[in-house]
């Protein structure tokens, strides 16, 4: 594995929360567009999950080459967040377990929504000079 900082929560963490394990297991192209969708917009406020990941996804998965749109996204979160990991562990997660790798995916990028939404130039506060005591 290569160096990088810890990913939020683990690889077998994926029963939790309830609604986001409900949504991979039964319809899983919709949990990776609703990934792909917060790494555009952390706040979902322009959410639609039935975007062009999600058809990616359904379509390759037809032919059984699901894992790929599903490693390259976890590559592109670990990349972003300076995770640990590496191109061989992506792939090997998203053909053992696709189900777990989908909702690390979203927990983490749902954990770094705040860091998104706030990532752009923040100007620096006014400076205050205390009064000389004289």
């Amino acid at each position: 594995m290569g160096e990088g900082q810890d990913w939020s929560s683990g690889f077998w963490d994926c029963c939790s929360p309830c609604g986001t394990c409900c949504l991979g297991f039964c319809c899983p192209c919709c949990l990776h567009g609703r990934t792909s969708s917060r790494l555009k917009d952390p706040s979902l406020q322009n959410d639609s999950i039935m975007n062009g990941s999600c058809c990616l996804y359904f379509l390759t998965s037809y032919c059984g080459l699901y894992f790929i749109p599903l490693m390259m996204k976890r590559g592109q979160i670990r990349e972003k967040f300076g995770l640990e990991g590496s191109g061989c562990g992506d792939c090997m997660r998203a053909c053992c377990c696709p189900c777990c790798t989908l909702m690390q995916n979203e927990k983490e990028v749902e954990s770094h929504a705040g860091l998104l939404q706030s990532s752009g130039y923040q100007a620096p506060g006014e400076m205050q000079y205390g009064k000389a005591n004289r």
